[in-house]
């Protein structure tokens, strides 16, 4: 593996760390979905570099970590970033706080598929724990998108 790959591996390990990190219980309905995000970001900056399959590998990691069905984030994570990937132009010129809205439209549909396959196989209910992710999204993505922009710019990372 290359060294123009560390920086991507080493932030979607952080995220998958801060995806099953404990939290206090009041806390832990408002996390963001770090591995979604850091995943959008990457396939945003590099598209031809990372995509569905990441999404897919990523996704299906995180269904062993949280002990979900198998393939529910991967099927959520390769939805979102096929989204990612297919606005990416658009996105890019995009103002930050209209990123951010539409970024926060693609973590609603990964959150809608993982509540999809929640309900299909078990007896998903909806409260406002399954949208405080989405709302978590919001406020994490412009400071993730400034932390891994910097990152880029200061390993002089090439497009």
């Amino acid at each position: 593996m290359s060294a123009r790959h560390w920086p991507m591996l080493v932030s979607l390990l952080a995220a998958l760390s801060l995806e099953v990190a404990p939290l206090p219980p009041e806390l832990s309905a408002w996390r963001p979905p770090w591995v979604a995000l850091v995943a959008v970001y990457w396939a945003l900056s590099y598209p031809r570099r990372y995509g569905l399959a990441m999404a897919w590998a990523v996704g299906l990691v995180l269904d062993v970590l949280k002990g979900s069905v198998l393939g529910q984030h991967a099927l959520a994570m390769t939805v979102t970033i096929w989204i990612a990937l297919y606005f990416h132009l658009r996105l890019r010129v995009f103002p930050p706080w209209q990123q951010t809205m539409a970024v926060v439209g693609m973590v609603f549909v990964h959150q809608f598929l993982v509540f999809w396959v929640d309900g299909v196989t078990s007896a998903a209910t909806l409260d406002w724990r399954r949208l405080a992710p989405v709302a978590a999204a919001a406020l994490a993505w412009p400071v993730l998108a400034a932390l891994l922009d910097h990152l880029r710019v200061r390993l002089r990372m090439q497009t």
